[in-house]
């Protein structure tokens, strides 16, 4: 025996075998509690852009609520029952809502097809409106003007990570989806008030007259929403589409003033020439669908119960 060789001193120790079982079995031990907490930890597929498959998806309850609110006012306004002026508010206000979580749900959705997967991990997906920028700037702020003054300003935003994107027109796209969910969502409330709707509206104690004045003031708010994202203005959806074409110094400028676009957007929406074409705008389209006449005017009042 070579006593400078490990092997030979553990032959030679009368207690190797003892030692070698006692090392196998702690090695089995290791190995069967190893596989019990795997069986308890289910492995999570790893996605496209190594994020978990599953992470950051699923319907919000929120978003679950406010189509509640939308689709029971809606038929309390059609059944007539209880007052209508809170049923057209809820209705209207739950509708709009669903619409914005909509529209910011579109851009992360095009996004991630186009390359951006973090919007996942971001909870973008979810149709989550906590998960769609500031709660007070980009919510509340937005909220406030419409509740005052029926202005449906630009609210919610998701921060998109452009770098991921695999080409222009992917960034191009992303900004045109959020636009194209009121576009959609205008022309099919336009298309139900023209068709199934009365010609006009001279009083709320006509049948359902209260319901279609407020699908009719949802309908306006849809396509004002829309125009409104189109301004091209940095910051706004309308930019956002033509962005990736300018030039390197025009998207330097542009981007100074991102942050500042529902202000700017503001103040020119308070100059009265500027408010005048405007709603000009936004009445000639929905009157060239041949929806109710008085509707919005109706729909408006009622939706600003308290006045």
């Amino acid at each position: 025996m070579n006593p400078d060789d490990p092997l030979d001193r553990l032959a030679a120790d009368q207690d190797w075998q003892r030692r070698a079982q006692r090392i196998d079995r702690d090695f089995a031990r290791r190995l069967r509690r190893d596989r019990r907490r795997g069986r308890q930890r289910r492995p999570r597929r790893i996605g496209a852009g190594g994020s978990l498959a599953g992470t950051g998806r699923g319907v919000s309850w929120i978003f679950v609520a406010l189509l509640a609110v939308t689709l029971a006012s809606g038929g309390a306004l059609w059944a007539g029952a209880g007052p209508s002026a809170p049923m057209v508010f809820g209705f209207v206000l739950a509708g709009w809502l669903v619409t914005l979580c909509l529209h910011e749900f579109a851009h992360a959705l095009v996004a991630h097809w186009g390359g951006d997967h973090s919007v996942a991990g971001k909870g973008y997906l979810r149709l989550d409106p906590r998960r769609y920028g500031h709660p007070v700037l980009t919510l509340l702020l937005p909220l406030l003007f419409l509740i005052m003054g029926g202005i449906p300003l630009p609210g919610g935003a998701v921060t998109i990570e452009q770098h991921r994107l695999r080409s222009r027109l992917s960034d191009s796209l992303v900004s045109a989806a959020g636009p194209a969910v009121n576009l959609a969502a205008a022309v099919a409330l336009l298309a139900a008030t023209s068709l199934a709707g009365p010609e006009a509206i001279y009083g709320l104690d006509e049948p359902r007259a209260a319901f279609w004045a407020a699908l009719t003031f949802l309908a306006y708010l849809q396509v004002a929403t829309a125009l409104l994202n189109l301004c091209p203005i940095p910051g706004l959806d309308g930019y956002g589409i033509a962005e990736p074409y300018l030039p390197a110094n025009i998207r330097r400028a542009g981007a100074r003033i991102r942050a500042f676009g529902v202000l700017i957007l503001l103040a020119l929406l308070l100059l009265p020439p500027a408010r005048a074409v405007f709603s000009a705008v936004v009445n000639g389209l929905v009157d060239l669908a041949s929806v109710p006449v008085n509707g919005v005017y109706f729909g408006y009042h009622e939706f600003q119960f308290w006045s």
